[in-house]
C-alpha cells in the first residue's frame, strides 16, 4: 500500500502516473464502440465515433483565448425518439486546460500552460429541423484522468489541487453532409469550480472553470430506415 509521502511525491510529479489510466481509458472506448455496435445492429440504436480537435481556456486563471489544443476522440450510442430527435449518449476523451498566446517576433514572453485530460458522457438531446443541419444541448459530466502545469522554469508543483469530476453542460450545430457523416461545432462550459481559489471560496463566485470549442467529424454505422 502507498505511503501519503508516496503519494504526495506523486502528486508533485506531475500527473500522478497517468500511463495506466490513459491505457485504461482508450481500452473503455474500444469497449464502448463494440457495445453500442452490437446493440445497434439489433436494435434502433445506432452507433457513431468521434474525432476532432478541442481549443479551450479556462476561466479565472488570468488568461483569455482558447489557445489551449487537444483531441477530442469517442463514441456514441445514438437512440431517435422522434421523426427529427434523438438522444446520444457519448463516452468522450477530451483534452483541455489554458495557455498563454504564442509570442510574435519570436519575442520571449512568460509561458504558461494548464493541461488537463478527461473522460466524459454527455447525454445529449439533437433536434433535426431540416435534413442538413440540426441543433444540440445537453449535460456532461466528467473525470479527471490527468493534470499538469508548466510555465518557463518547467514543470509546476505544490499547486491547489483540481477535482476529480467536472460537472458541464454543451450545446452545439452539425451539418450532415450525408446520413452517416457530420461536422458538429460544440460549446461547452462547467458548471462548478475545477479547481477553488481558496479554502473559503463560495461555491458559484469564484475559482476555475473550463470553457471549450469543439470541432468534430462524426460518422454513423447503419443506414436510415425508410420513413
Amino acid at each position: 500500500m502507498l505511503t501519503f509521502v508516496e503519494l504526495k511525491n506523486f502528486r508533485n510529479n506531475g500527473m500522478f502516473n497517468t500511463q495506466p489510466v490513459r491505457l485504461r481509458s482508450i481500452i473503455g472506448l474500444i469497449v464502448f464502440l463494440l457495445i453500442t455496435n452490437n446493440i445497434a445492429c439489433g436494435q434502433s440504436f445506432k452507433a457513431a465515433v468521434l474525432a476532432g480537435i478541442n481549443s479551450s481556456q479556462v476561466s479565472g486563471d488570468e488568461l483569455s483565448g482558447f489557445n489551449k489544443v487537444g483531441l477530442f476522440i469517442g463514441g456514441s450510442a445514438i437512440l431517435p425518439v422522434r421523426e427529427k430527435s434523438l438522444v446520444e449518449m457519448e463516452l468522450l476523451f477530451i483534452q483541455k486546460g489554458s495557455k498563454t498566446p504564442t509570442p510574435k517576433n519570436g519575442a520571449a514572453n512568460y509561458f504558461y500552460k494548464m493541461s488537463l485530460n478527461y473522460l466524459e458522457v454527455p447525454l445529449i438531446y439533437t433536434f433535426r429541423p431540416v435534413k442538413y443541419v440540426s441543433v444540440h444541448a445537453g449535460p456532461t459530466f466528467g473525470v479527471l484522468v490527468g493534470s499538469k502545469e508548466e510555465d518557463n522554469a518547467g514543470e509546476l508543483t505544490g499547486q491547489i489541487p483540481f477535482q476529480k469530476t467536472e460537472l458541464g453542460i454543451d450545446g452545439g450545430l452539425s451539418v450532415y453532409f450525408s446520413e452517416h457523416l457530420s461536422l458538429t461545432m460544440r460549446l461547452s462550459t462547467s458548471l462548478l469550480p475545477i479547481r477553488k481559489t481558496g479554502a473559503n471560496t463560495p461555491l458559484f463566485e469564484s475559482g476555475q472553470y473550463n470553457s471549450g470549442l469543439a470541432f468534430f467529424l462524426q460518422y454513423t454505422f447503419g443506414s436510415k430506415k425508410s420513413e
